[in-house]
């Protein structure tokens, strides 16, 4: 009797069975658990950026007979983040400066009710033998409804007739370009059963000519319009120095 109680008394209260097979499952929560946190940080990393990137690797993209080299942070899309041929890019950029998404710029790279400080960009082959400013004298002006008004920085603005199939939009020209003046459409809307003559003015694009036979195709707040001339020197420059000659 006392033989058997002895046994009892010393017998270990966890067998070494079960203490391997208890060791075995913490380390696989912990490991579930690590996972888990990394995945985590690492979604919440690709949703913080919204399709953006701070990557600066550069592509060499063949549009036609150009060749320009464009770093990942400037190019709008994944799909269009890589080296080779392609029928378009679409860039964008902080302005002023022209600088591509950081962590620094984030704020302004996701914005969703506005585009302030923001300059987008689509460079593609040229379909149409002149830019919007060759195109203003021997098409637009024709499309005009009604005198110029006075408009920023040294522009006027003229509104399309709706019937041309320009609604909702206004063209501001420079007032001393010549017979090819800067010249950039502008979209307004007219709140609902307001007069006319009040109008919310929302974004403006313009495109130009560079390289070859690229045409770039770029917009921008309405807010930036006082601010043509060096928007337009910007992205002149911006991109031309990007061509690989």
């Amino acid at each position: 009797m006392s033989d058997t109680s002895s046994t009892i008394e010393h017998a270990p209260l966890l067998s070494p069975r079960f203490v391997w097979k208890l060791t075995a499952v913490i380390t696989v929560m912990c490991l579930v658990t690590l996972a888990i946190a990394v995945t985590g940080r690492m979604i919440g990393k690709s949703i913080s950026y919204a399709g953006n990137t701070a990557d600066r690797t550069l592509h060499e993209i063949i549009i036609g007979h150009d060749v320009i080299s464009l770093p990942s942070n400037v190019i709008r899309f994944e799909s269009q983040r890589v080296s080779g041929v392609q029928n378009a890019v679409d860039t964008y950029f902080s302005w002023p400066g022209m600088n591509g998404y950081s962590e620094a710029r984030r704020d302004i790279f996701n914005q969703t009710r506005s585009a302030n400080g923001l300059v987008f960009a689509r460079i593609a082959q040229a379909t149409m033998s002149r830019d919007m400013s060759g195109r203003f004298t021997p098409i637009y002006k024709r499309l005009t409804d009604g005198p110029p008004l006075a408009g920023p920085s040294g522009l006027d603005s003229f509104r399309l007739r709706p019937g041309a199939g320009y609604a909702n939009e206004l063209m501001y020209v420079e007032r001393a370009g010549g017979e090819r003046p800067y010249a950039v459409r502008c979209l307004v809307e007219e709140p609902a059963g307001s007069d006319s003559s009040f109008t919310t003015q929302t974004g403006c694009q313009r495109d130009i000519f560079i390289g070859k036979d690229l045409s770039v195709t770029y917009r921008f707040s309405i807010d930036l319009l006082p601010h043509w001339q060096e928007i337009e020197h910007d992205v002149r420059k911006r991109l031309e120095k990007a061509f690989i000659r």
